[in-house]
């Protein structure tokens, strides 16, 4: 009703708002007054032009600054665009070293060839690696048997360090050593196999720090030789632990004082003992040269810095744009030939240290248009012009336009009276499928107010009629014991075995009842969530199934702990462990029950090795009373996998079963971790 009466105000508001005004009635043609001055008729005019002038102007002003704007935002998207392919090539850069350090992480011995083999694909394409290296701890009392055990790869391996001459010397007696043992590419670096670092007191301040952080390190610039003059570069380090009981740390530190006197460094408290530094030693030039190589030349110079230390900044490299004619190489920054162009300042964070960015436009480059502003210029004055000619015809023409709108205005009353008549139709449809959604409703509620009730009765009826069931069966079952009993001496092994056949009929009706009261029950009752270990819950399971002694169930070592119901994971073990031992080869047999992660759920695996089940009884066997054997003997009902797969699917899982005659069975099912 609130909708009815909001359309008929709407339509009382349509048929008022159309009402043709009494003065466009009287005056249709709205003709102006013939003693109005004619000059008065131009001042609309003069002010248009004068708004256009100044409107002319104001757009000339607007571009020209948005043509500078366009041009500042496409010289700092080039060059942060620059700075981005920097930043990844210095990050793939460090996570070389890092791989070195996961690789040696993993491995309790990494020989000298398979150090080789390890970075000789990342040599092979990154040019700006000057070096690669493991450098391990050694304590003095280890020294000579570290030397020992390294000579048997390198003869002529030797810890050494550089005296003040130059010369390569043996090193001299410290607690901890940090020679380095491997390096590649090794002609290169041959001087630097077997340096101990710890020669360099700058170095061994730095290796100290590293193991504080537990993360990469980056070390200030260090020159590097190359063809032509220095270059400088930079070194990463990772530290890589080896994982030791605590007990075992703080004796071991006990006795290091007591032997050596000296003051472990605070990494040698760490909880993870430090094995040693995987390091490298890279090109800073052919970083950025790599890195920029991909894109485009754009006119842009970049030169980077370091600015980790405050009170200094260190020149790191310069990058000459490529589309100089000339001086393509190094290039002093002090060369102001691009002071007056545009730069930006971008901070880089390598590891633990800050470089900063400049980028510079060369001239000619990155320039505003100087003619976009003239244009519009040119544009708007003889738009202003040719809009104060058109205007002035416009006022000749007034008395033709007002004419106009009044028959207009006539034309929209009548199409609103027609629009009045469209509405009064919808709202007797909008009547009509309120009336037929009112009465749709009641039907829904009736229906479902059966179904409720059907449920309930046929609930009751399973109820009733497994209790009228079981009394009678009961019966049944305690006279034939009876009759076994008071003619024992009279009965034939014939009537023996007919007696013994009833008792198991009797037997497998009760469990067809059971199972089809649990068959109902599943989903209707809420479930009892708790933390399961499956582990713990499939060895409950078999001690309840009490296998033959020749039947083994091997359960694996890693099973889940899911938050779930305990009960109905309990019966779905259950019944898939006590079919494959009642399917079994006589009291011989081996079932083998495993789990796999598969993020929200588990996908649990049952395989053994009984008779199998042929290809066409795959689907069969989850469907109720279907059995693959006979039902004289034994309680096989038919519902336990018809009773599994209802409850896996109750739980957001699914089952499915592989297998082949005379070649055992695996069912799979998935089942969630939580729910």
């Amino acid at each position: 009703m609130g909708k009815v009466k909001a359309s008929q105000g709407l339509q009382a508001n349509m048929n008022q708002s159309f009402i043709l005004p009494e003065h466009l009635r009287a005056n249709p043609g709205n003709a102006p007054a013939r003693n109005t001055h004619t000059w008065m008729a131009y001042v609309p005019i003069a002010l248009v032009a004068l708004i256009g002038v100044l409107v002319t102007w104001y757009s000339f002003n607007t571009v020209t600054d948005l043509e500078r704007q366009r041009v500042q935002q496409a010289f700092h998207a080039a060059a942060s665009d620059r700075v981005l392919m920097v930043q990844r090539e210095i990050e793939e850069s460090l996570a070389v070293v890092q791989d070195i350090g996961s690789f040696f992480g993993a491995s309790q011995w990494v020989g000298r060839r398979d150090f080789r083999k390890f970075v000789g694909p990342v040599l092979k394409r990154y040019s700006s690696i000057a070096a690669l290296q493991w450098i391990p701890r050694v304590t003095e009392s280890e020294r000579a048997s570290f030397e020992e055990e390294a000579r048997r790869s390198f003869t002529r391996f030797r810890i050494h360090e550089t005296d003040p001459a130059g010369d390569l010397v043996r090193a001299e007696r410290r607690p901890v050593h940090f020679p380095v043992l491997y390096v590649q590419p090794y002609q290169l670096n041959k001087k630097s196999l077997g340096l101990d670092l710890a020669s360099d007191p700058a170095v061994l301040d730095a290796l100290l720090r590293t193991p504080d952080s537990g993360q990469i390190r980056v070390s200030p610039r260090i020159p590097l030789m190359r063809v032509g003059g220095v270059e400088y570069g930079f070194a990463a380090r990772l530290p890589v632990y080896n994982k030791v009981d605590s007990d075992e740390v703080e004796a071991e530190e006990e006795q290091k004082e007591q032997e050596e006197d000296v003051d472990l460094n605070t990494s040698e408290k760490h909880p993870l003992q430090l094995r040693g530094f995987a390091a490298g030693i890279f090109r800073i030039g052919e970083i950025i040269e790599s890195a920029l190589q991909n894109l485009s030349p754009s006119g842009i110079d970049m030169v980077i810095y370091d600015v980790s230390d405050e009170d200094e900044r260190q020149i790191l490299y310069q990058h000459s744009s490529r589309v100089r004619t000339a001086n393509t190489g190094q290039r002093d920054p002090g060369d102001g030939d691009s002071r007056e162009n545009r730069e930006l300042v971008q901070p880089i964070s390598v590891a633990d240290r800050q470089w900063e960015v400049l980028s510079t436009s060369i001239p000619g480059y990155f320039q505003p248009d100087p003619w976009s502003g003239w244009a519009t210029l040119a544009g708007g004055l003889p738009f202003t012009a040719l809009m104060t000619i058109y205007l002035s015809t416009l006022v000749g023409r007034a008395a033709k336009v007002k004419h106009l709108v009044a028959k207009r205005t006539m034309q929209l009353v009548e199409l609103n009276e027609a629009l009045n008549g469209e509405i009064n139709e919808r709202l007797n449809a909008e009547k009509e499928l309120q009336r037929l959604n009112e009465t749709l409703e009641h039907r829904v509620a009736v229906r479902t107010a059966e179904a409720e009730r059907h449920v309930k009765e046929l609930e009751q009826f399973a109820y009733v009629t497994s209790h009228d069931l079981k009394a009678p069966l009961r019966g049944i079952a305690n006279l034939a014991t009876w009759l076994e009993e008071d003619l024992s001496e009279k009965l034939t092994e014939a009537t023996r075995e007919q007696l013994e056949l009833l008792r198991d009929r009797v037997q497998g009706m009760n469990a067809l009842i059971e199972g089809l009261l649990e068959y109902s029950r599943i989903g209707k009752a809420a479930h009892s969530l708790a933390r399961v270990d499956t582990g713990e819950l499939l060895v409950e399971v078999v001690d309840s199934l009490s296998p033959p002694d020749g039947f083994i169930v091997d359960v694996a070592a890693d099973m889940p702990t899911l938050y779930t119901d305990r009960l109905h994971l309990s019966q779905v073990f259950s019944n898939l462990i006590g079919n494959s031992i009642t399917h079994s080869k006589g009291a011989q047999g081996h079932a083998w029950i495993s789990a796999h992660n598969l993020g929200e759920y588990f996908e649990f695996t049952l395989t053994d090795d009984g008779p199998g089940i042929a290809r066409e009884y795959h689907d069969k066997v989850f469907m109720m009373f279907q059995t693959l054997a006979a039902k004289d003997y034994g309680s096989n009902t038919g519902i336990g996998l018809a009773l599994v797969k209802k409850i896996v699917q109750e739980h957001g899982g699914s089952i499915t079963l592989e297998s082949g005659e005379g070649n055992g069975a695996t069912f799979r099912f998935t089942w969630p971790v939580h729910g």
